[in-house]
């Protein structure tokens, strides 16, 4: 039997859609890590992430925050200023982790 579906703002679908965020920080941290070609574009990929409101409208000071973190980070590294760069990646990842396990602890 199928359960109904979990409400917008439900904490798991917070987290889930946190996570999926976190993922694609964690594809473009690697990506200037290994000095790819494509690290500019999987920054964009990231940013692309936290475009838009979150389940339920919820978590929208992080998102605004995160938004900023990556458009100085895209900037940063266009910029050829990658510590810089992975500085604002590794902040908005570790930002955006904390936040999951916050939901998750219920303190979200």
């Amino acid at each position: 039997m199928r359960e109904p579906p979990a409400e917008a703002s439900s904490p798991d679908v917070r987290a889930a859609h946190l996570l999926r965020i976190s993922g694609y920080l964690d594809i473009a941290i690697m990506s200037m890590w290994s000095a790819s070609s494509r690290a500019c574009r999987l920054i964009g990929m990231a940013e692309a992430s936290v475009r838009g409101a979150g389940p339920g409208g919820a978590d929208e000071e992080l998102l605004r925050l995160l938004r900023r973190l990556l458009r100085e980070a895209a900037e940063r590294h266009a910029a050829g200023d990658y510590p810089a760069a992975m500085a604002r990646m590794r902040v908005a990842q570790d930002m955006t982790d904390l936040r999951i396990v916050q939901i998750k602890k219920g303190l979200a």
